[in-house]
């Protein structure tokens, strides 16, 4: 007996026809129905960080390093306050000029339209650039009330191939925000806006001067971290009479004793904030003076110190590189990764095994502590990436190797298998920070092999995908590597679509899935896309964008020589493939119920899929599962129906459909969903009641409804099956 719950579920859900097994998808049905799949959906956005506004807000630094006053936030607050609701930033990068733009956004106090002297704290929310190009597509800006919207290009801007095309689009959404009591800022480069336009450039600020690197560290650790600030790491050392500085330092060493002489003027602005925050996990850890400024110096005198040490020892450079990778494991697989990338995998004598250093102290050696259980950096944050960027800028002859070895540690039985995921992150970050995409082809290989090698890989490739400098060009590779004939390559575009770059950049991802869907042959590239576009079909956010795509594709692509016309169609089969874990389809069919224009969308769909004979096969499996779906009672059944018989309009005589109705000659069984479904579409279709929908399109006569083999039809029904 089901709970009352339950029961009340599965009457809203299947108010229909639809006899609900399970109980989830009475709640995906009614989600379905509250679904707009005809209303363009505007690029995607993320809130603004809690971190990110304290910055701003508490720790904001207003002269720069002569004492002046940097302008360059007054004046968009200016713009801002005098109904400008546009405003650009331009400038070289490490300006400061996103916090400038983030502090004028959260300083303004806007009048909302219709609401008299009532002013609002805008909520703030940054726009991810979702295109392939910016000239040539067409988007729609967000505008939602209350915004204050901020938009990054200036990793971009300065390769616009038209600037004033781009400049006109940001500009005439300014009239859209008024209404909505909403603003933007973009954030341009050094070179690509038109600023020399009368018209376009009359809203820029440009950049003048930056606030100091060493200042805003200070200010971030005295407002937003001040147990750091409790340990007197930042206090000036006056010099002894003899010119020595005096104190010790926190590892109980002579020397200096404060982090005060490493503090450049010079720091970005980003990184004078990262560091304040990592300054302040180091505090919390119980890590020492000297750890922190190793920290500030990111880790290069102690990693020079390190490779000097080590420079007649491959064996100790190499366990290094283990540790590195295999942080969290035990000493002996840390050795074990060392020896694969050495390749000395055989059997060493006793007289090698006995000789150096037990292997505790060879970690030490290499600044890695052991407890015996596993290895750890934990009290060095940030030193591993430093290793990584000092072996790949200054022992580059070893990157082909690193890669490679990479891969062996990660293949599903290496030693790095349960590592994988943080492996990724450290690539990405040595992407980003060396700007060198070489790194990402290790998400080639981990495509190829697993659920956790396919998360991998997306999370690589997602993070660098979404950095200001080499997101763009992180984004064109993966679109080309769609296009490309090796599966490898396809198959690794595909795989990213399926987490979170599909989510910031929906756009781009089902760019790169047609690109894939394209492919001549049925192979594994093509069905990992196919599941790409089902997840992204099944979350309510996307599948109005998702939707209007596919359906964008099959009139846009009409010659049946081009790729695309079979990625078009492949792509329709894809969502209306029923799949319990992404219900794309029982979305779609839900929304069909009630609205007569998705239901019109998805017999067209289905037409154009019949259409091309190399997907017989795929159109009959996707026919036989709608009807097993509909027994489990993941398809609403009345709405199966009605697209299905609208379908058999145009379509009866096509191989897929004449054999899902009639059968196939020597088939000893069909299936009872099969069946039942075949009962059904008899029943509506000689349903008086039930109107007969003219054919669109079609130039063959319509049959009359005893033209249909209803003999068959019903002997099969009566039956269960062919003999």
């Amino acid at each position: 007996m089901a709970s009352p719950a339950a029961q009340s579920d599965s009457r809203v859900a299947g108010g229909k026809g639809i006899h609900a097994a399970n109980n989830i998808y009475s709640t995906l049905l009614q989600a379905g129905r509250d679904i707009n799949l005809h209303q363009q959906e505007p690029l995607p956005t993320d809130p603004v960080t809690s971190q990110e506004m304290d910055a701003v807000r508490q720790a904001w630094v207003a002269e720069d390093d002569d004492g002046k006053e940097i302008t360059t936030a007054p004046q968009v607050l200016e713009r801002l306050c005098r109904d400008e609701r546009v405003v650009v930033i331009a400038g070289p990068p490490g300006t400061g000029k996103t916090a400038a733009g983030l502090r004028a956004l959260s300083e303004l106090r806007p009048v909302l339209p219709g609401v008299s002297g009532s002013r609002l704290r805008l909520r703030l929310e940054h726009v991810l650039p979702d295109w392939d190009f910016v000239e040539k597509d067409k988007f729609l800006l967000p505008a939602e009330h209350g915004r204050g919207y901020l938009l990054d290009v200036s990793g971009e801007s300065a390769r616009w191939e038209k600037p004033e095309v781009t400049a006109k689009k940001f500009l005439g959404h300014a009239g859209t925000l008024r209404l909505k009591g909403s603003y933007l800022v973009v954030i341009a480069g050094e070179r690509g806006w038109p600023e020399n336009d009368p018209v376009l450039g009359h809203n820029v600020v440009r950049v003048v001067s930056a606030p100091p690197g060493d200042r805003i560290a200070r200010r971030h650790i005295e407002q937003l971290y001040p147990r750091v600030a409790r340990h007197g790491w930042l206090q000036e050392i006056a010099p002894e009479a003899d010119g020595r500085n005096g104190g010790q330092g926190g590892d109980g060493h002579h020397g200096q004793a404060s982090l005060a002489d490493l503090l450049r003027a010079d720091m970005q602005p980003g990184d004078a904030a990262s560091l304040a925050l990592e300054l302040s996990r180091i505090s919390d850890s119980g890590g020492t003076l000297k750890d922190a400024r190793d920290l500030v110096l990111r880790w290069r005198e102690r990693v020079s110190t390190v490779f000097r040490e080590t420079q007649d020892s491959a064996d100790d450079r190499a366990l290094l590189l283990a540790a590195v990778m295999l942080e969290g494991l035990n000493p002996a697989d840390v050795l074990k990764g060392a020896r694969l990338l050495l390749k000395d995998q055989g059997k060493r004598g006793i007289r090698d095994i006995l000789t150096g250093h037990d292997l505790v102290t060879r970690l030490e050696t290499v600044q890695a502590k052991s407890d015996g259980q596993k290895v750890t950096f934990s009290h060095l944050p940030g030193y591993p990436a430093a290793v990584l960027r000092h072996f790949w800028r200054q022992i580059s002859d070893v990157q082909p190797d690193l890669i490679e070895w990479v891969k062996a540690l990660t293949s599903p039985k290496g030693l790095g298998t349960g590592r994988i995921r943080s492996i990724a992150d450290l690539l990405a970050q040595l992407a980003v920070d060396e700007s060198d995409l070489r790194p990402l082809e290790v998400a080639q290989a981990w495509a190829a092999t697993s659920d956790a090698g396919r998360d991998a890989a997306s999370r690589l490739l997602a993070r660098v995908a979404r950095d200001p400098a080499v997101g763009q060009e992180a984004r064109t590779r993966l679109r080309t590597w769609a296009g490309k004939d090796a599966r490898d390559k396809a198959t690794v575009a595909a795989v990213v679509c399926q987490g979170a770059f599909a989510q910031e950049y929906p756009r781009q991802a089902l760019t790169c899935l047609r690109w894939v869907l394209g492919r001549p042959e049925h192979d594994s590239a093509v069905s990992v896309a196919e599941e790409a576009l089902r997840a992204m079909g099944s979350d309510v956010r996307l599948l109005p964008r998702v939707w209007d795509t596919v359906k964008g594709w099959l009139t846009e692509f009409e010659q049946s020589d081009d790729r695309n016309h079979l990625a078009a169609r492949r792509a329709v089969l894809a969502l209306l493939e029923p799949d319990a874990g992404c219900p794309a389809a029982t979305l779609l069919l839900a929304n069909a119920l009630e609205h007569a224009d998705t239901s019109e969308e998805l017999v067209q769909g289905w037409c154009a899929a019949l259409s091309v004979p190399a997907l017989e096969g795929r159109c009959e499996d996707v026919l036989t599962a709608w009807a097993t779906a509909v027994t489990e009672g993941a398809l609403d059944a009345d709405a199966v129906v009605e697209v299905l018989n609208r379908v058999i309009r145009e379509h009866w005589m096509t191989g897929p459909l004449s054999t899902f109705i009639a059968g196939r000659a020597g088939t000893e069984y069909t299936s009872q969903s099969v069946v039942d479904l075949r009962e059904r579409l008899i029943l509506r279709w000689n349903d008086p009641r039930q109107e007969i929908p003219k054919p669109h399109g079609s130039q063959t006569p319509e049959p009359s409804p005893t033209t249909l083999p209803q003999a068959g039809l019903a002997s099969l029904t009566e039956e269960g099956g062919e003999g």
